[in-house]
This record gives C-alpha cells, sequence and structure tokens, in this order.
C-alpha cells in the first residue's frame, strides 16, 4: 500500500526532529542546572537553526516550538514568555528553513550560515526582552530600549554585562560546526 522507501524517509525526518528537540531541551536544561540564569549559548535556537537548514523550515518550526516549550516546563519557567519564546524561535525556524533552502545545501556558505545566525539570534533577544518588558507592564518605547540595552549592559535586574553579543556569538559557531558535519556527511539526503 504504502512505498517502503516513503515510509522510511518520513521516519527518519520523525527521529531527526525528536532528536534535534531532545539535544536542545536536553542541554539547555544541563545549562541552566550547572550555571543558572547565566546565558552565554541558546541550544534551542542552535537547534532550531540547524534543523531548518538541514530538515527544512516545517520542521525548523516544530523544534522551535517544541525546544523552548519543553525545557521551559523541565526548567520549570513556564509562564507568558514560553509562548513568546515558541512563537518567535518557530518563526525562526521556518526564517533558517527558507534562507538556506536550495537544491545543493553542501554549497551553503559558513561564513553567511554564521553572519545569518548571529543576526537572527540577536534580533530574537532583543524581541523576547521587549515582549517581557511590555508583558510586565512597560512601556513600548521603553521596552524597545531596554530590549537593546540589554545586550551589552544588565537591564531589570541583571547583573552580567555584555553577555547578548556573547551569547550570539556562541549559538552562532555552534549551527555553524554542527550543520557542516551535517551536510558533510549527508544528512540532508532523508
Amino acid at each position: 500500500m504504502f512505498n517502503d522507501g516513503i515510509m522510511r524517509s518520513r521516519s527518519k525526518r520523525i527521529a531527526y526532529t525528536a532528536l534535534m528537540i531532545a539535544l536542545a531541551v536536553t542541554l539547555r536544561v544541563m545549562k541552566a542546572s550547572i550555571v543558572g540564569p547565566i546565558q552565554f549559548v541558546n541550544f534551542p535556537g542552535v537547534f532550531t537553526i540547524v534543523s531548518g537548514i538541514i530538515l527544512g523550515p516545517v520542521i525548523g518550526l516544530v523544534v522551535g516550538v517544541g525546544s523552548y516549550l519543553i525545557s521551559d516546563i523541565f526548567i520549570g519557567l513556564a509562564g507568558l514568555w514560553t509562548i513568546t519564546n515558541m512563537l518567535l524561535m518557530g518563526g525562526i525556524g521556518i526564517i533558517s528553513g527558507l534562507i538556506w533552502k536550495r537544491s545543493n545545501r553542501t554549497a551553503i556558505s559558513k561564513i553567511g550560515v554564521g553572519v545569518g545566525t548571529y543576526l537572527i539570534m540577536l534580533a530574537f533577544d532583543v524581541l523576547s526582552s521587549i515582549a517581557l518588558f511590555v508583558f510586565s507592564g512597560t512601556a513600548l518605547s521603553v521596552a524597545l530600549l531596554w530590549g537593546i540595552l540589554g545586550l551589552f549592559m544588565p537591564v531589570g535586574g541583571g547583573y552580567v554585562y555584555g553577555m547578548g553579543p556573547v551569547t550570539e556569538g556562541v549559538t552562532a559557531i555552534l549551527v555553524v560546526a554542527i550543520a557542516n558535519v551535517l551536510l558533510k556527511n549527508k544528512i540532508t539526503k532523508l
């Protein structure tokens, strides 16, 4: 009734999707339990963008939404920001899948992926911060200012300087490294 090749391909896509979500959740929970709230890498962002590049925009969306929802529940941080981060990260999965979608994925520029990831994650940090401040009753103009300043200096109760650019940089480096390994090993041939 079904073509065996189609079923294997569908099963592989489901397995890779589950694996990407599991890696993002596990690494985020481990990071939270070891270093607490100090943000130096965005593991859901890493695996969402890699999923978008390797498996396409739909899988990128699923990984982005699933990784933030499940990890926030495990960490005990579920709230309004979970919905915001889920939607933003799902959008990042779609965007990354569309930006780097091409028939010859091995020709994707590492520099392009690195710079693109850095800019996408920078936008994610600013937008999620703005949403958090707006949800807490801050005026939109002040939330925008704090969202941008919060990347470089402690705002709204923070205490670490310059972690925004560090987080985006580490995330971009991991995306380039992981995507490069998966592309070289032809994981896109599902």
